[in-house]
């Protein structure tokens, strides 16, 4: 049969998961403060990170192995794994790591991944409407003759951003490049991360 209309296909997309957690305001105090009084005890981590002044945990506190995570990491990680069984992924998958971070005013995240792991994810603790988004690059390599394209447009658009909902879990492939824009409330805005390998 021949195709005399234009047909456009297309092959292996990025896929972004997201998911609301019924219970985030029944522990969303407890854990903030749980947060900011470990912030006061524990160094920060990222030292490879250019945006120096955004507190986090990351190599200087593991929050999976935190007891008081334990309810929240239990729904993180079962999502985790409705979202690769949904996709077919043949592999299992085990939480290595996880840490949070704290944005004040005018801090922010460069656009980084986490080429170590397979699947990452990040869930948003304690913020609001008018705090800064996370940016998703989709077309990281440089094209000086790109086509001029309609942001709006999912098939085609490059750059992509999640409101930071609370309560709201995004999980995607760890190799995807995202960040996190400038802080320009004066509120805290308190993210958690994590990774995941395959199970050996």
């Amino acid at each position: 049969m021949i195709n005399t209309e234009l047909k456009i296909e297309s092959w292996n997309p990025t896929f972004i998961g997201y998911v609301d957690n019924p219970e985030h305001f029944k522990i969303e105090k407890k854990l903030v403060e749980h947060c900011l009084n470990l912030k006061k005890k524990i160094k920060s981590g990222g030292d490879n990170w250019i945006s120096k002044s955004t507190y986090n945990t990351d190599n200087t506190y593991n929050i999976i192995k935190d007891k008081k995570f334990k309810s929240l990491n239990d729904w993180i990680i079962k999502n985790v794994k409705e979202y690769y069984l949904k996709l077919k992924y043949k592999d299992s998958f085990l939480c290595k790591e996880a840490w949070f971070n704290v944005y004040k005013k005018n801090d922010y995240q460069e656009f980084h991944n986490h080429p170590s792991f397979t699947l990452s994810a990040v869930y948003f603790l304690k913020s609001s409407e008018k705090d800064a988004r996370i940016f998703f690059n989709l077309d990281p390599f440089s094209d000086a003759n790109k086509p001029k394209i309609d942001p709006d447009f999912f098939m085609t658009s490059s750059m992509i951003h999640y409101d930071p909902t609370p309560g709201r879990l995004l999980i995607f492939r760890s190799n995807l490049l995202h960040c996190v824009e400038r802080q320009e409330s004066n509120d805290l805005r308190i993210s958690l991360a994590y990774n995941f390998k395959k199970e050996i």
